[in-house]
């Protein structure tokens, strides 16, 4: 073959190599961002009116410290450190994990920086997320059914 294909074919390979790692840092960089201000201060200002009280459920077979049924309150934390609103004892939950909290709009769940993640709907979520009925919320190997 001609030397100009091999060359060709070199700087092709070479652009597409930085086309994938262009790809990569995006997507860590995405999912390093720290979630959005203005959202994440707007949901939590406003103050939840009394209502429907929702609960949260076990599904499955996890030990806890507590009942496997809790009725959501203003704000709950759920982790593995006894002080926590339900406390859980799953080695891949953080110590303080998610927080399920009130307000006006609704119901909200989120992140507290865990090493692991937390997961509604199998969905990884990195910024306050509105919960519906139905929905689940995995904590570590834990999951959660959000019920009203």
């Amino acid at each position: 073959m001609p030397e100009i294909v091999y060359v060709t074919l070199r700087y092709v390979f070479l652009g597409l190599l930085y086309a994938f790692l262009l790809l990569v840092a995006r997507l860590i960089y995405r999912e390093l961002k720290p979630p959005p201000v203005g959202r994440a201060a707007r949901v939590a200002a406003k103050p939840a009116k009394t209502g429907r009280r929702a609960k949260l459920v076990l599904l499955g077979e996890a030990p806890f410290r507590k009942q496997g049924s809790w009725e959501v309150r203003e704000e709950m934390v759920i982790g593995r450190a006894p002080e926590c609103s339900i406390c859980v004892e799953d080695e891949f939950a953080s110590n303080q994990h998610a927080r399920v909290y009130r307000t006006e709009e609704g119901y909200y769940v989120e992140d507290l920086g865990s090493t692991n993640g937390t997961y509604v709907n199998g969905r990884r979520i990195n910024y306050p997320t509105e919960l519906r009925y139905g929905d689940r919320i995995r904590v570590g190997r834990t999951v959660l059914e959000f019920r009203r």
